[in-house]
């Protein structure tokens, strides 16, 4: 058991390590980190767009049902086949050792399996960009891999908003998100790298005397509900008491949580996760 093991974690490793073995066929592009079963060949029939749309099937976490997320970004339509050594089709290898092993290669790599059934795949994979690679592969008669990615560009940084921003926001849309106030992990103890963020948010309520606010606390949906509400109401206090130790009055603030259930982005990807963490100041009459 040990020795298949390796072996496996052998083949998964060279799935995507071997960058730039295979050549191109024709006007295709192949994806630099996705890699097919070593020896396949890329067909001729393939696609890529600098920018295209393709609906993967992922698994509900909550239902256990499958649904389906439309994704968009850089796309490829790729299509491998294993041939022998007589140029037939190679069906020596079973469709649960392919699946197996891009699983296996995805996990090593980082990445999040989002659905299997029968053959299919949905996986995602991180890049070090900051990019998210979405990949659902089929096996087809134990030789042919037909892939679908999307690379999802990485998440610019966040613009940390001033106090002039944040007034501008509020005033046009009555509210705004702020990125730059974090947490420790599963905690509601303030980072220090949130300290800028909130001495901005202290400088808009005293160049504003009659604002008042209700400070939201939001998070992604890991965890339980009930303490994603609790968790996302301790954060936002954790805020306002914050603010009040540098003179704002907190009668003008109310802190809300609302744990997992305002998501502004879904939670199958860090980049959506990362979105839904978050605190919002909401302008109040």
């Amino acid at each position: 058991m040990r020795i298949r093991a390796i072996i496996i974690s052998l083949i998964a490793t060279g799935l995507f390590l071997m960058i730039g073995l295979a050549e191109a066929a024709g006007d295709c592009k192949e994806h630099p980190l996705v890699r097919p079963w070593p020896g396949s060949e890329l067909e001729p029939n393939c696609e890529y767009n600098n920018f295209n749309e393709y609906t993967f099937r992922v698994m509900d976490e909550k239902t256990g049902n499958s649904k389906k997320e439309a994704v968009r970004g850089k796309f490829w339509s790729l299509r491998y086949i294993l041939y022998d050594a007589n140029r037939g089709w190679d069906a020596t290898h079973s469709v649960l050792e392919y699946v197996e092993n891009y699983k296996q290669a995805a996990l090593e790599k980082g990445g999040t399996v989002l659905y299997e059934n029968q053959g299919t795949l949905t996986f995602t994979l991180p890049g070090d960009d900051g990019s998210t690679t979405w990949c659902e592969v089929h096996i087809w008669n134990k030789s042919m891999q037909d892939f679908r990615i999307i690379e999802v560009a990485g998440m610019k940084k966040t613009m940390t908003f001033g106090p002039a921003e944040m007034k501008a926001a509020l005033e046009a849309e009555g509210r705004v998100q702020l990125h730059g106030i974090l947490f420790d992990l599963d905690q509601a103890t303030l980072q220090p790298k949130s300290t800028k963020q909130l001495q901005d948010v202290v400088t808009l309520m005293k160049n504003q005397p009659d604002l008042k606010l209700e400070v939201q606390g939001h998070t992604d949906d890991q965890g339980e509900d009930d303490y994603n509400l609790d968790l996302s109401q301790r954060r936002a206090e954790a805020v306002v008491a914050y603010l009040g130790l540098f003179g704002v009055d907190t009668g003008r603030l109310v802190p809300k949580g609302f744990g997992e259930s305002k998501p502004v982005m879904e939670n199958t990807t860090e980049e959506g996760r990362a979105k839904n963490r978050r605190v919002e100041l909401v302008k109040m009459p």
